[in-house]
């Protein structure tokens, strides 16, 4: 297990300050580990570019010495099989452990972290509360542990906002399908993940399908995390339509298959009746990668987290809460941003351009 530092160096910090004529005086910094979810998770592109953000504006503006660490939990190892080959039900948060218990032993002054698994780490968060440490967790949350503040999107109301959209766009009727994170057994037996993130879009989108009793959920298809190189949620999307071709919606609480490579050449039904309006999807995220999907008609609503943010404002939150003492609550509500067509030109230039101030113009699509 490693961990390794963004831009090659793990320590950033501003000069000293004066205190007098020639006297020099150095100034503990303010030191904080910025810990993502692993290295080789995309979704942590603009995390990353807000928390480099985020430290060169501390850098230049800070009276107090500044000190931000990215690190990056080493990516997990499967066996041949799929499954992590092991017994340890930690087995898969132990690179991110390792580097939480090392910012933890620098005695850093906030630590924020996309919790791995909110159960395997909550003693670790625990520790470094009490050891006096601000921590601010996104992404991934670990709810019943002592840290500070969750920031992040209310992922339930979110789900149910995007249900809400899938039935404008259905006409309030027919069959639809969900796909969301699952894991396997190895023995290709499918459950639901048991992260809090995907717990409640999954509360959140069936709350929302009891108010129209002519739309049904028929098939919850499994998306397997992270290898965006492999097929297999475009593949299960695809299996649903010549299972059912009366599927005529398709709800993506993780949007995975957006992100894959050949989407039309895996899945041709799918692309072509979305093409043609017979099918209309609406997804978690707004990642880049996704724009010309939408382009192509494969999606109408993309529901964006503030990504950006993630490292931008939890960075500075960190600061915020170590060097004023800034008052938190348990969740910091970030909200989302509601991607369509007729916006989508806007907020591909906003992502570019790592700017996000101006607000986008309402989805046309929606009421």
């Amino acid at each position: 297990m490693r961990y390794r530092a963004v831009s090659g160096s793990i320590i950033l910090a501003t000069g000293v300050l004066a205190c007098g004529g020639d006297e020099v005086k150095a100034v503990d910094p303010v030191a904080i580990a910025y810990i993502t979810h692993s290295e080789c998770n995309r979704f942590h592109d603009l995390a990353r570019a807000g928390a480099r953000q985020a430290r060169t504006e501390l850098l230049a503006t800070s009276e107090r010495p500044v000190e931000v660490t990215i690190l990056e939990p080493e990516c997990l190892e499967l066996a041949d099989d799929g499954t992590t080959g092991s017994d340890d039900p930690c087995f898969a948060s132990r690179p991110q452990m390792k580097v939480l218990q090392e910012a933890i032993d620098r005695k850093v002054d906030a630590i924020v972290i996309d919790v791995f698994d909110g159960v395997c780490e909550r003693d670790l968060i625990d520790q470094a509360v009490d050891a006096g440490v601000k921590v601010v967790t996104y992404g991934g949350d670990a709810p019943a542990s002592k840290r500070h503040t969750y920031y992040g999107m209310d992922n339930r109301a979110a789900a149910a906002f995007l249900m809400d959209a899938l039935a404008t766009l259905n006409g309030k009727t027919g069959k639809i399908a969900l796909q969301t994170m699952m894991e396997d057994d190895g023995e290709g037996v499918y459950s639901p993940t048991p992260a809090g993130t995907f717990v409640d879009r999954l509360a959140g989108f069936s709350d929302a399908l009891k108010k129209y009793p002519d739309m049904t959920n028929v098939a919850t298809l499994p998306c397997l995390c992270c290898d965006y190189k492999d097929p297999f949620c475009t593949q299960q999307a695809e299996a649903a339509l010549q299972d059912d071709p009366e599927i005529t919606g398709f709800f993506f609480s993780y949007s995975k298959l957006l992100g894959e490579p050949d989407l039309a050449a895996n899945a041709p039904l799918f692309t072509e009746r979305a093409k043609e309006k017979k099918i209309h999807s609406v997804a978690f995220d707004a990642l880049p990668e996704y724009f010309d999907r939408m382009r192509a008609g494969y999606v109408d609503v993309l529901l964006g987290q503030k990504v950006f943010g993630w490292g931008y404002d939890t960075v500075l939150l960190a600061y915020d809460m170590v060097t004023i003492h800034r008052q938190v609550s348990d969740f910091t509500d970030a909200g989302w941003y509601v991607v369509c067509p007729n916006n989508l030109d806007e907020f591909e230039r906003n992502t570019r351009a790592m700017d996000y101030r101006t607000p986008l113009p309402e989805c046309s699509l929606l009421p």
